[in-house]
């Protein structure tokens, strides 16, 4: 008995900590726009389509492709999103743990809560990790960032380059 309350606590204590850390990275991934420097800096080089390349259809009076979902800013926003629900499932967790007298309900509920999380983080990790095929010239199968790391691209996207890997590096680890 005391092994397995040792067991469930080291568990919730990692996923509190994985939660949190989540929560932060996308919160500072949202507010500093970090994917749309991503974006800038794989164009320049090539690595993918060039978000400047918008002003040319815009000034042509011709309508421009979509932003790709990888370098949306909703992505971000999706997965700070995910973050959070992943701490109030973190919380509901505690409280049900704590004052659940019914075993078999409770673990019925993990179970539950542990399928809702892992098809959150699922699509999340594969919207980051989505191609880029908005310019034919300059596809882009994955992310420049996860397919040729930080040093590449300079040091302007250093920090986000970083921070986004971490995060999607983390992001697998809870799916």
């Amino acid at each position: 008995m005391g092994c397995s309350r040792l067991l469930l606590s080291l568990a919730a204590v990692f996923d509190f900590a994985l939660a949190i850390t989540l929560l932060s990275l996308f919160a500072s991934a949202y507010t500093s726009c970090f994917l749309t420097t991503l974006w800038q800096v794989g164009g320049t080089k090539g690595w993918n389509s060039d978000p400047h390349q918008r002003v040319y259809y815009y000034a042509n009076y011709r309508e421009p492709p979509p932003v790709p979902s990888v370098w949306d800013e909703s992505l971000t926003k999706c997965s700070l999103c995910i973050s959070v629900v992943t701490l109030v499932v973190w919380i509901a967790r505690l409280s049900l743990q704590r004052g659940s007298l019914d075993v078999y309900g409770s673990l019925i509920t993990n179970a539950l809560y542990d399928v809702l999380l892992a098809a959150l983080w699922t699509y999340s990790t594969t919207a980051q990790n989505s191609p880029d095929v908005s310019d034919p010239e300059h596809i882009s199968l994955r992310p420049w960032h996860l397919e040729r790391g930080c040093r590449d691209g300079g040091p302007r996207s250093r920090r986000a380059c970083g921070v986004l890997s971490a995060a999607y590096g983390l992001s697998v680890v809870a799916v």
